[in-house]
């Protein structure tokens, strides 16, 4: 069965091949991700590498179609850059942060799918917040592997 996974900056800054590791399931990269991706391109080492990685890819994409619908990837795995849906912040936590925006639409994607809604962050406080409101969130490692 198809699940949903939501993948935050954390993620995609700590490993940039992470955005294809979702194969057989869809994958939403929240607007206010790509902000936070904007703000690393300019560094460097590995942080402005991967965020300008992820910006390439993406802008890849666009020849396949429009990012805020599914684009279909040869691993049966679709991406979505989602716009909408940020805006019901849960009372108690900060409206303007990017991660609690983001946690808003988790929580009315959760509420309204029929399938599991998984938010995929390095940021363990994050991943607490998402567990007290019924959000489903793991952590992301990246697998190597050795011959």
């Amino acid at each position: 069965m198809r699940k949903i996974f939501i993948v935050d900056t954390s993620v995609l800054l700590y490993d940039k091949t992470s955005i294809h590791s979702f194969p057989d399931n869809d994958v939403i990269v929240p607007l206010v991700v790509l902000d936070e991706l904007d703000r690393f391109k300019e560094k460097k080492g590995y942080l402005g590498e991967n965020a300008r990685y992820i910006n390439r890819y993406l802008d890849v994409l666009r020849e396949k179609g429009n990012l805020h619908k599914k684009i279909h990837l040869d691993n049966n795995q679709t991406i979505t850059v989602a716009l909408n849906g940020f805006g019901n912040v849960p009372v108690g936590l900060d409206a303007n942060s990017a991660d609690n925006r983001i946690i808003a639409f988790a929580l009315q994607l959760t509420q309204s799918q029929e399938v599991d809604v998984i938010l995929i962050t390095k940021d363990i406080n994050f991943r607490v917040k998402c567990d007290s409101l019924g959000i489903k969130s793991e952590d992301y490692y990246k697998v190597y592997f050795f011959m």
